[in-house]
C-alpha cells in the first residue's frame, strides 16, 4: 500500500522534472564553451568518440569528438571519463548536434581512474545522473556535487569510500526532489523517536516498525540521524563523519534502493560492480 496524500506530501518534498536529455543554453550559438566532466564515452567508428558531458550550464549535451581515438589527438586525454574540462563546442542547428572542437583540460583524477572500487562508484553516479536526465532543472548544482565528490574519491583513504558513496546519493535526492523525510513514518505520521526504521521503495520512505512490512532491513536511529544532519554540512565534512558498522552497512544498502525507487529501474551498476560496491 503506498502513502496516504498527507503522507505523501511529508516523504516527496519537490516534484521529479525529466528533461530531455540534450540540454543547451536559452540562445542557440554556433560556438560555445562551458565546463564539463566527461560521465560517458562510447566508441563511434573506428577513431571518434561519442561523449555525453555534464555541463556547468547546460545540463547533459551529447558531443561527438572527431579523431578523439588518435594517439596524437589533442582531444584523446580531455574525451576520456570523468576528465574536467573547458569544453569548445560546435553547435550544428540543422543537424541539432554537437561537436567537441577543444577540451582543455582542468582536472584528472589519476588515484581514481587507477583503482576498480572508485571507478565502479564514478560509474554509479554518471549512471544515476544520465538515466535521471541530470536531476531535472538543477544541472549546476548537480554539476558542482558531482565534481565535489570526484574530488574527495580521488583523495580519501579506502575507508572514506563508501561515505563519498552515501553523501553523494543522499544530497542527488535532495536536488531531484525525493529526498524522504527521516524523523516520522511515511505512513502513518508517527515520530521514530530516536527508534530505527526501515526503508520502502513502494512509498518512497521511512516506515515505523508498526507499519512495515516483514523482513525488512532496519536503519538504526543513529543513521538516520546522521542523514538529518549531514545534509546541512558541507561535502567533505559529512563524509568525514564515521558510523558504527551497523550504520554504515544499513545505509550502504538502503541509499541504492533509494535512488533506485526514483529513477523507477536498476542501477545496471550495481550488478555489474558486485562487491566494490
Amino acid at each position: 500500500m503506498g502513502c496516504a496524500r498527507s503522507s505523501l506530501k511529508r516523504c516527496l518534498p519537490r516534484p521529479f522534472i525529466s528533461i530531455s536529455i540534450v540540454r543547451g543554453p536559452a540562445k542557440m550559438y554556433r560556438n560555445v564553451s562551458t565546463q564539463a566532466i566527461v560521465i560517458r564515452r562510447e566508441r563511434l567508428g573506428e577513431f571518434h568518440k561519442s561523449l555525453v558531458l555534464l555541463t556547468a550550464d547546460m545540463g547533459l549535451v551529447r558531443a561527438v569528438a572527431y579523431g578523439a581515438y588518435r594517439m596524437k589527438s589533442p582531444l584523446r586525454m580531455g574525451s576520456e571519463p570523468f576528465t574536467v574540462s573547458l569544453a569548445r563546442l560546435y553547435n550544428n542547428p540543422v543537424k541539432q548536434s554537437y561537436k567537441v572542437t577543444e577540451l582543455e583540460v582542468r582536472r584528472t583524477f589519476d588515484s581514481l581512474v587507477k583503482d576498480f572500487s572508485r571507478v565502479a562508484a564514478a560509474s554509479l553516479w554518471a549512471e544515476v545522473v544520465l538515466k535521471s536526465y541530470a536531476a531535472g532543472e538543477t544541472s549546476d548544482e548537480l554539476f558542482r556535487l558531482f565534481l565535489g565528490a570526484l574530488q574527495l574519491l580521488d583523495e580519501t583513504e579506502t575507508r572514506g569510500e563508501p561515505y563519498v558513496m552515501i553523501q553523494f546519493l543522499w544530497r542527488f535526492l535532495s536536488l531531484a526532489g525525493y529526498q524522504p523525510v527521516t524523523d516520522a513514518c511515511c505512513q502513518c505520521g508517527a515520530p521514530f523517536h530516536q527508534r530505527s526504521a526501515s526503508f520502502s521503495p513502494a512509498v518512497h520512505g521511512f516506515l515505523c516498525s508498526n507499519c512495515v512490512p516483514a523482513n525488512s532491513r532496519s536503519v538504526p536511529a543513529g543513521a538516520l540521524r546522521y542523514l538529518a544532519a549531514s545534509g546541512e554540512l558541507p561535502l567533505s565534512s559529512a563524509a568525514g563523519i564515521t558510523l558504527d558498522a551497523a550504520a554504515l552497512s544499513a545505509l550502504r544498502h538502503a541509499m541504492p534502493l533509494m535512488v533506485q525507487a526514483v529513477l523507477e529501474g536498476e542501477l545496471i551498476t550495481l550488478r555489474s560492480a558486485g562487491a566494490a560496491l
